[in-house]
């Protein structure tokens, strides 16, 4: 009898969780082809300044560790308890896991994968859900091919896919139109951005823990560029615009809720707050000639005149490469309603922002044991070498 060829995994996503569920894979025995149309954790490297509020040890698995440390030799590797930026963590854990033998071969970077599909079927007898998947990928030189898989692990993430500024989770009018002049990600305002930002009118729009973080930057430039004016608009009530977690495990998150509220509460200095506010229309002036963002207050008409426009609004789930699949809208868990095709990391959140690594890892372990057939599978469960 001819020896079952192993399952064919494809992987679309270098980002953390993206890296782990390859390296699962690989130690199942499977054959495995990760795709990222940009470098390893592209999506982490463009908020890397920022802190992570999880420490270094919630972050990482035994397997994972287990090849970094072969990968690192005798390199110092973060504590448990470290807390790291993103791209301190992306260099010491997530890049060498990537770039280690186990795993290189299986990188293809610059490589996009643009549409998924299942192949057709040509026999009556054969079952839709047991056909291969069709990949469609573009490399960096424009060129296009197919890749076949029987498996699918979508770990795309949501950092490119910003939810809208209007009303009704629709955009604003003249939103799309002004998108690509708007900031929509936690801009380093502190560091490499902060000539772009000092001394200029400055409106931030969301209640978002990254909310938080760019009001908490934008508040400490303006300390220090005194010209430097913003307004924050959330779209909750009245009294502290983040929620404060009873006994948060997470120390950092907790930190940084205190100092945005009392921001909020105080408006000391250069900064108005202004809650119960709705966004109707965006209209940008030209590049680098700012807006005019108008809306309603507490249902009162209002308006504003700014130079620089910040949206921390949270993000979405992106399933255009899927439509032409059965893949339902995530709501947490990384089943679809398309067998064989999973959706891992904070794309299988949707809207919800309180995904952590931590979280992606237990749903790695899960949809290996299933596709195994071992529901006792655990691979993290391994002690590091």
């Amino acid at each position: 009898m001819a020896k079952a060829q192993p399952l064919r995994v494809a992987v679309i996503g270098a980002g953390p969780i993206g890296i782990e569920a390859a390296l699962y894979a690989k130690t199942c025995g499977f054959t495995v082809s990760v795709f990222d149309r940009g470098p390893v954790g592209e999506h982490l490297r463009r908020w890397g300044h920022v802190k992570l509020f999880t420490p270094f040890g919630w972050n990482v698995t035994p397997l994972g560790l287990a090849e970094v440390r072969r990968e690192k030799g005798s390199r110092t590797i973060p504590g448990e308890t470290d807390l790291l930026t993103g791209r301190e963590f992306l260099e010491a854990y997530t890049t060498p896991i990537a770039e280690s033998e186990t795993l290189l071969e299986s990188l293809n970077l610059e490589a996009a994968v643009l549409q998924v599909g299942r192949a057709a079927g040509v026999k009556k007898s054969e079952v839709a859900d047991k056909l291969p998947f069709r990949l469609l990928v573009r490399d960096a030189a424009g060129k296009e091919r197919i890749v076949t898989a029987d498996v699918v692990l979508d770990c795309t993430g949501t950092y490119i896919t910003p939810q809208r500024l209007g009303d009704g989770n629709i955009p604003a009018v003249g939103e799309l139109a002004a998108r690509q002049h708007i900031a929509w990600g936690i801009e380093d305002v502190l560091g490499t951005r902060r000539a772009h930002y000092a001394g200029k009118s400055i409106v931030l729009v969301g209640d978002s823990y990254s909310a938080a973080t760019t009001i908490c930057a934008l508040a400490a430039l303006a300390e220090e560029a005194n010209d430097t004016w913003v307004v924050w608009l959330t779209r909750g009530p009245r009294g502290q615009p983040l929620p404060r977690i009873p006994n948060d495990p997470l120390k950092e998150r907790d930190r940084l809720a205190a100092r945005a509220n009392s921001l909020a509460t105080r408006c000391d200095g250069n900064l108005e707050f202004h809650p119960q506010t709705v966004i109707d229309e965006v209209l940008c002036h030209g590049p680098d000639q700012g807006f005019r963002v108008s809306g309603r207050s507490n249902g009162k008409p209002v308006a504003w005149e700014c130079e620089r426009l910040i949206a921390n609004v949270g993000y979405r789930a992106d399933l255009r490469i899927s439509d032409g699949l059965r893949v339902t809208e995530p709501a947490g868990a990384p089943e679809t309603g398309e067998p064989g095709y999973f959706v891992l990391g904070s794309k299988s959140y949707g809207r919800d922002s309180g995904f952590l690594l931590r979280n992606g890892f237990d749903q790695i372990r899960n949809v290996f044991a299933r596709l195994t057939g071992a529901p006792r599978l655990d691979h993290y469960a391994k002690k590091v070498a």
